[in-house]
């Protein structure tokens, strides 16, 4: 894409990695010409729009937030950490097939949820266990947000995490504006505000697209641009109507070496331990430019 910043990233960054050049030229190409009008955003939360690390100390995700929390207790850590040893890895595996992940998937999350229960989760807690968090966004999350709410560019943030939180969080950083869109797993509570269940469906990575959102303003939007930082996030956008193009991008936090070359046949653009959001802004910034130009 001729000058400025996006090409500077492209061509000069070590950071971001392409599969295929030619298709991915292709893409911009498209995105640049349609605009903002015909433009969406679909992100994933945890370790797309939250930092993975800070000077390589990592930081809370969004169950972190909520595992770390000290009002839940030994047991309940002691319990959570048990989870993530039997299933994360699991999830993580890149040689286990979809069909044979997605029921461990909903397994691992049907017991962590009924832990929130056992363990007396309040809802008024929620603005605490943000504040008293590791918690941060990506570097310029901030500007990112802010600019796609100037464009009227819908925001659809798809997670398989705890809805209510991460509501909380964007609501902490002030990035939660009215263009954005949260399909979670949100709580229901009862008359006290405890945690009695969740609302279904039940979202976990390889069951969240568009497909289970129904709304006018993504419908009449027919270019995506996907965020996220797993191979499951490649299916968000399944289900848009009247696809044109989906241009997506993958945040690689861990096993570099390993997964980069399965992540850049998958991905358009892969970012490799970035912990900004400077490509995403740099297309945005070419949009502009392009537009303004005419």
């Amino acid at each position: 894409m001729g000058s400025g910043k996006l090409a500077h990233l492209l061509n000069a960054s070590k950071r971001v990695q392409i599969g295929d050049p030619g298709r991915l030229q292709e893409k911009l190409k498209t995105l640049v010409e349609g605009g903002f009008a015909e433009l969406q955003f679909i992100v994933d939360f945890d370790y797309t729009l939250t930092r993975s690390h800070k000077n390589g100390v990592p930081v809370d995700c969004s169950w972190g937030v909520l595992e770390n929390y000290n009002k839940l207790g030994e047991d309940y850590v002691k319990k959570t950490n048990a989870l993530r040893e039997k299933y994360h890895p699991i999830e993580l595996d890149l040689s286990i097939p979809l069909e044979e992940k997605i029921p461990v998937m909903v397994e691992w999350y049907t017991h962590a949820n009924s832990l929130l229960t056992e363990v007396g989760v309040h809802k008024d807690w929620y603005k605490d266990m943000v504040a008293t968090s590791t918690c941060e966004l990506r570097d310029d999350t901030d500007k990112l947000m802010t600019s796609l709410q100037e464009q009227q560019v819908p925001v659809l943030i798809l997670s398989a995490g705890l809805g209510d939180l991460i509501t909380e969080i964007l609501q902490h950083f002030k990035v939660y504006h009215e263009n954005t869109k949260i399909v979670s797993n949100f709580c229901q509570y009862d008359e006290e505000g405890l945690i009695v269940g969740l609302k279904p469906p039940m979202i976990h990575m390889y069951n969240k697209s568009e497909s289970s959102v129904h709304d006018p303003e993504l419908e009449a939007r027919h270019n995506v641009v996907l965020l996220g930082d797993s191979l499951g996030d490649l299916h968000m956008a399944e289900g848009v109507k009247n696809l044109n193009v989906v241009l997506s991008i993958g945040f690689l936090n861990k096993k570099v070496e390993e997964n980069l070359p399965t992540y850049k046949e998958k991905f358009d653009v892969v970012l490799v331990d970035d912990q900004t959001m400077d490509f995403p802004l740099a297309l945005i910034e070419a949009i502009k430019s392009h537009h303004a130009s005419k």
